[in-house]
């Protein structure tokens, strides 16, 4: 995580709060509306200006280069408790030192070396099935309770009492002797994979050494059901890291993968290791990661499936709503309270839909035909223009703010943008819709939104605004098709002000787009020429419903 996106977490996490659709909404109620879309981006640019030159005088940034990966080192987080090095035992004044999110140790920048030759981490494989304790001196979380006495722990200041990185048990440096030296694993074991299960084949080269994952074992516990989780560090304005280090202090190291530094393809690879016995995993991302995700287990045929939940780090995370999962992650993550709710999810299925997108022929040569995995929803116009325009700036090299509520200015500005350009008006004069082969009627409109799930647009339920009283649902093999009528209509259904245009239900979908025209499948945006897709139903990924938080 890089010094300026720390910063933003600190000094903007109370603004990240706020919901711009209602900011959206004014914005377009106040003429002249090409006035605003200047002032907006003036606002914009002093936001950002202003963050950049307190970054540059800002936080200390603690570069660190471990050649020998005893220890998985990461920058301190400010917090309300102390920080001690555990080589000299010294504070670690203002956050300036690092901490190893496997296994806990801490260390300041003189100390890293002697802390990786003298402490031990986590090991993530052994050929004993005796497992002990891993107690790592001081550092106590807040709050932590001696497993022997009950009383609390780490009361005076400065390296003090014990922690086991396996089973999370806290003790009393005096009641430490009184403690099994066996560990059990703790109230997670039934997630983790125990080191003894573990099997690697070492791939050596004349830079690095290379551990790589050969098969898992059972270890014979009840219940047993181990819990994989992926993340990007980068995505979600670098939350990903962010989750990927908490679980690291959780699991085995080797649960817990970066899609930065390898491809779905290698957390799915557990399904198959594991096998005949499912496995649960944690997506920590938007949707477009889902859908990323979601695809590759059709694509490698996995039997059984891993059944997946949802952490949510983009900005829409449609999918996250509908299954309880929450609409954005906090600052802080409870990881216990997390696992408890993966735990008791409930099991179901989500429909999983094949996007067919057949080009015309262009001066008599036909571009190649592609097939994508929709799970949420595909639509064409404004919606998917702002996406597109959104991407794009994303994409720019001269992006260099990855925040949250800059990325939900963005959107703002140029949403705003389009109700002033209208780039998509009259959108069913470009294409023809076949609703289970009949063609169906058009009015005037800037987009058509073809849904599987119940939220589009980071959370509005559209079908259920138009008082349509048949049910819909993301496991029943039917679409909800409905139309928008502009930008500013976006705007007044994301309050509540307005209805979409309904169009119908239907098993299979077919659109022939006649001219060049914005597409997004899943929050992914392209800019189409003309074309066929047809959408049909596949089969169903197997999902977690947040039984806490569902409807």
């Amino acid at each position: 995580m890089t010094g300026f996106s720390r910063f933003l977490r600190k000094e903007i996490i109370k603004v990240d709060e706020v919901d711009l659709s209602i900011m959206w909404t004014t914005s377009a109620l106040i003429p002249p509306f090409g006035v605003f879309v200047p002032v907006l981006s003036t606002v914009i640019i002093c936001f950002a200006s202003y963050y950049f030159f307190k970054w540059i005088n800002g936080d200390v940034i603690v570069h660190i280069r471990d050649a020998t990966k005893n220890h998985s080192w990461t920058s301190l987080r400010m917090s309300s408790k102390a920080w001690y090095c555990s080589i000299c035992e010294s504070l670690l004044l203002n956050g300036i030192g690092v901490y190893c999110d496997c296994c806990g140790v801490c260390a300041d920048t003189d100390c890293i070396k002697k802390a990786n030759k003298r402490l031990q981490c986590k090991v993530i494989t052994s050929k004993t099935d005796v497992f002990f304790h891993h107690w790592v001196k001081g550092n106590l979380p807040l709050g932590a309770l001696c497993a022997l006495c009950q009383d609390d722990c780490s009361m005076e200041p400065g390296l003090v009492d014990f922690q086991c990185c396996w089973c999370q048990r806290t003790v009393h440096t005096e009641c430490l002797k009184g403690l099994e030296k066996e560990c059990d694993f703790g109230p997670f074991r039934n997630i983790i994979v125990p080191p003894w299960c573990v099997q690697v084949a070492r791939m050596k080269s004349s830079i690095h050494r290379h551990l790589l994952l050969r098969g898992v074992q059972d270890p014979g516990w009840q219940n047993w059901c181990p819990l994989v989780v992926v993340a990007n560090r980068k995505s979600g304005n670098n939350d990903g890291g962010i989750v990927l280090s908490e679980f690291r202090k959780y699991l085995n190291p080797v649960q817990v993968l970066d899609l930065a530094e390898r491809t779905p393809a290698a957390a799915l690879q557990w399904s198959v290791l594991v096998a005949p016995k499912p496995i649960k995993l944690l997506i920590a991302g938007g949707d477009g990661t889902v859908s990323w995700i979601l695809s590759s287990v059709h694509k490698m045929d996995l039997d059984p499936q891993p059944a997946v939940s949802l952490l949510p780090l983009g900005t829409g995370n449609d999918l996250s709503r509908v299954l309880g999962w929450g609409k954005q992650n906090h600052s802080e993550i409870d990881v216990e309270k997390l696992i408890g709710e993966i735990t008791n999810a409930k099991t179901t299925f989500l429909d999983r839909w094949k996007v067919d997108v057949t080009p015309y022929r262009h001066l008599g040569i036909r571009m190649p035909s592609k097939s994508l995995y929709m799970y949420n929803y595909f639509s064409i116009g404004v919606d998917a223009q702002v996406a597109l325009d959104f991407h794009r700036t994303r994409e720019s090299r001269l992006y260099l703010f990855s925040s949250r509520i800059f990325n939900k200015l963005l959107y703002l500005c140029f949403g705003t943008q389009q109700v002033v350009t209208a780039d998509c008006k009259n959108i069913q004069e470009r294409i023809d819709l076949y609703l289970d082969g009949k063609l169906a009627p058009l009015p005037e409109l800037e987009s058509i939104v073809v849904l599987n799930i119940q939220s589009w647009g980071a959370g509005v339920n559209l079908w259920n605004m138009t008082g349509d009283s048949s049910t819909q649902s993301y496991k029943d093999g039917v679409l909800e098709v409905v139309g928008i009528y502009s930008s500013f209509h976006i705007a007044q259904l994301q309050v509540g002000l307005s209805t979409p245009h309904k169009i119908g239900q239907a098993k299979t979908v077919e659109v022939h787009l006649k001219a060049t025209a914005p597409i997004q499948v899943d929050g992914e945006p392209w800019e189409q020429t003309p074309a066929i897709f047809k959408i049909s139903l596949v089969d169903q990924a197997v999902v977690l419903v947040n039984k806490k938080n569902s409807n």
